[in-house]
């Protein structure tokens, strides 16, 4: 089995290298920093979501498909597609409501993007525990 104070810490440091990819006082912030690595290339926008391809990896490399370690990926390819979606909406299809334009202008306290810190490593403890 895993040294489970070792994944916990790697999950913790590739949620770390996540939100300062992403991270902005205001939601339209964080999309645009997140439509420039999609700019690029698709991939680096998937590349920039480390927590996710850390954990196909730990789920992959331990055999381990538990239900919390599914939640998590469930929950990060969420966050990943929704990402995308909104993208394609606000830059490529540049079909901005009024409704949308607030929701990008609200501004999100550091504690919601930390919530990762937490929530990730929690669940890799659950999974291999």
């Amino acid at each position: 089995m895993a040294n489970i104070e070792i994944l916990i810490l790697i999950t913790f440091l590739a949620e770390v290298i996540e939100l300062l990819f992403f991270y902005s006082p205001i939601l339209g912030g964080s999309l645009v920093k997140s439509y420039n690595l999609y700019k690029r290339s698709p991939f680096l926008l998937f590349g920039a979501h480390t927590g996710y391809i850390w954990l196909l990896i730990i789920s992959i490399a331990y055999n381990n498909l538990s239900l919390p370690l599914i939640i998590a990926i469930a929950l990060k390819t969420l966050d990943i597609f929704t990402k995308v979606e909104l993208i394609k909406s606000v830059f490529i299809k540049q079909s901005n409501s009024n409704d949308l334009n607030e929701i990008l202008n609200i501004k999100i306290p550091f504690w919601m993007y930390a919530l990762s810190l937490c929530t990730y490593p929690y669940l890799i403890y659950l999974a291999f525990s």
